[in-house]
């Protein structure tokens, strides 16, 4: 605000600042990094929510969009048949408008939302994760938060599904640049500090490693020929062996 009225003449001068050089500076945020430990944890925070919350959730991990996003989203920004919802830039928070593809068990949640309790589908002015009629909902914090708790998920919050969310596609091996675009995010140091490894998958990796080993280990077997290996083991890829014996001592 200060810097806003300097702008617009108010003020002749901000007190967070002297001269050029700013005076407060804040300490830089700490990246959480809370993600489900195991595949049991989302089957557990879904078992646990309502109807509502579940299909909120399983939007926040489908797409990567923010919960306030997914919130003021409306039945006119969702196309069914391409499978694509359009956030808005007067909804996003970056304030540019993206795309945000729609999973095979999103697009399930979406067609029964689509249905009002009479069984006529909602206008296009309705919002999707609204009431039953399509009136908007303002919070699904501290209900996500209150079922995590339930589901043995302590200090695990609303915007770490976010992180999750992300996470996921990068271990999928969706391009960074693309997570980063289904973030919403300007640059790719922001999208870095939402990708984080589990404890599940270090143990992957070590798995990974090991049927690498097992898969390239019979091959090399295969391959070598116990009597074409010069004195250190190593094969001579057919060659004659064309090396003189050693002298005899």
């Amino acid at each position: 605000m200060f810097a806003w009225g300097v702008r617009e003449g108010h003020l002749a001068a901000t007190p967070f600042k002297f001269g050029t050089e700013t005076v407060i500076r804040l300490d830089p945020e700490t990246a959480r990094d809370k993600r489900f430990e195991s595949e049991d944890d989302e089957a557990r925070v879904l078992q646990a929510a309502t109807l509502h919350l579940r299909d909120v959730i399983i939007a926040l991990l489908d797409t990567c969009c923010r919960p306030g996003e997914l919130l003021s989203l409306q039945w006119k920004d969702v196309d069914l048949e391409r499978r694509e919802i359009t956030i808005r830039r007067t909804k996003a928070k970056t304030r540019k408008a993206r795309l945000a593809p729609i999973s095979s068990r999103l697009l399930a949640v979406l067609e029964m939302r689509r249905l009002s309790p009479s069984g006529e589908a909602l206008g296009p002015e309705a919002y999707v994760f609204g009431d039953e009629v399509g009136r908007r909902r303002k919070s699904v914090r501290t209900a996500c938060e209150n079922v995590c708790e339930t589901a043995g998920l302590k200090g695990f919050h609303l915007g770490d599904l976010r992180h999750e969310a992300a996470s996921r596609f990068e271990e999928a091996g969706v391009p960074v640049s693309h997570v980063s675009k289904l973030l919403g995010h300007g640059s790719l140091m922001t999208t870095t500090r939402y990708l984080s490894c589990t404890r599940r998958m270090i143990h992957q990796a070590v798995r990974k490693l090991e049927d690498s080993r097992e898969k390239s280990d019979p091959l090399a077997s295969s391959l070598q020929d116990p009597a074409d290996q010069t004195l250190f083991g190593a094969r001579t890829s057919g060659r004659p062996n064309t090396d003189k014996p050693l002298p005899p001592k």
